[in-house]
């Protein structure tokens, strides 16, 4: 279908509103902290990861400026604002840690884009399927 839809910005717009499906289901998954976690390590600046830290670092993102790729889930890194930079996700998702009680949110990624996949191909067809028959229309008017 990317063939037949050669204007990237079209394509960029139509994988952007199916990375929202996925989006929403992460955010509607994720069960926030009950208080702040407080992360200490020898030789490292102490860390506190404030409720709701995940919630706010799942976004869609485009991956490659030159490409209409989008990644959705938690962002990390510089591009981040501070209290949204999810470093510890892949602790999460994995169920990694060694905080006392269970973990709520675990597996909370993959669920979602399990859940969400068949609806999100679905959207992108459709979606696709109507720039196909857009640009298949002539132009101008008949006389």
């Amino acid at each position: 279908l990317r063939k037949q839809v050669s204007d990237p910005k079209i394509q960029k717009r139509i994988h952007r509103s199916v990375g929202k499906i996925y989006k929403d289901e992460m955010l509607n998954n994720i069960v926030d902290a009950k208080e702040t976690i407080r992360v200490r390590r020898t030789n490292q600046k102490p860390k506190d990861v404030k409720a709701g830290t995940l919630r706010r670092s799942v976004k869609v993102w485009l991956i490659d400026k030159q490409k209409s790729t989008y990644w959705v889930g938690p962002r990390v890194g510089r591009k981040v604002r501070e209290d949204s930079d999810a470093w510890f996700a892949n602790i999460v998702e994995g169920d990694d840690q060694f905080i006392k009680g269970n973990n709520r949110n675990k597996g909370v990624f993959g669920r979602s884009i399990a859940n969400k996949r068949g609806e999100a191909l679905e959207k992108m067809r459709k979606k696709y399927e109507f720039q196909i028959r857009k640009a298949a229309k002539p132009k101008g008017k008949k006389k």
